[in-house]
């Protein structure tokens, strides 16, 4: 008699505030979406600072998140210098004239250099930053300047996330920040069953590789190679 049980799921663990998780499970194909379960457990909590930041009419701003733009205020037909897809989209919605520059810090801070914008930059960045984006940028000659508009409060993987790793034997849980890595690892009561996507190297070095079920690292750091690295830790068993 033939075995037509489903296959059990996988569980999904989503690490990325709330809204951010569901958008990136919502881009993952719908074969891929099929195949999971997932479980959202947020380790950062995303804590405006200010909303007022001083930008004057002729400033221009850089977004390193689309946390940033979210903190922001509003473009008014200002530009703004954006790393990634998702974070020029959303500061085109807000009224930005906004254009991509890079993928990662690294390549936004190569591309500006080369364009030597004229007049002054504002970083509106989170209060935990990496790549130093204002500081390369600064000793490069350009007048920039970093005002941090968000906190990012670590929160502990819920007790829902954590029975789920405890009692299945496989999950994956896509990892998009060191910080976040970081918190995970601490937060984790085993790494054995755990398949980690990580958006980045910097994101992988925080992960203890032979302690995990699989380490995999996106193609370029952005959601569509996280989805593609997803899809490929599925094949594997």
């Amino acid at each position: 008699m033939p075995n037509n049980a489903s296959p059990a799921l996988v569980p999904l663990i989503m690490t990325r505030p709330r809204a951010a998780s569901e958008g990136f499970v919502d881009t993952l194909p719908e074969n891929v979406r099929a195949q999971l379960d997932p479980v959202f457990s947020p380790l950062i909590d995303i804590i405006p600072m200010q909303s007022d930041a001083d930008i004057g009419s002729q400033d221009s701003a850089v977004f390193s998140s689309r946390n940033g733009v979210e903190a922001a205020p509003e473009g008014n037909g200002r530009a703004a210098y954006c790393i990634g897809p998702t974070t020029t989209e959303a500061a085109l919605g807000k009224g930005w004239n906004a254009q991509r520059v890079g993928s990662d810090a690294d390549s936004l801070v190569e591309t500006l250099q080369a364009l030597q914008p004229e007049g002054c930059l504002v970083h509106l960045s989170g209060k935990h930053t990496r790549g130093d984006i204002a500081g390369r940028l600064s000793q490069s000659g350009l007048n920039i300047i970093n005002i941090a508009i968000y906190d990012q409060i670590l929160r502990p993987l819920s007790d829902e996330a954590q029975k789920v790793i405890r009692n299945t034997p496989r999950v994956i849980v896509p990892l998009f920040s060191p910080r976040t890595a970081a918190q995970f690892i601490n937060s984790t009561p085993a790494l054995h069953s755990v398949g980690i996507i990580a958006l980045s190297t910097a994101v992988a070095r925080e992960i203890p590789a032979n302690e995990v079920y699989s380490l995999n690292v996106a193609a370029h750091p952005d959601a569509q190679a996280m989805g593609a690295a997803l899809a490929e830790a599925l094949t594997r068993t």
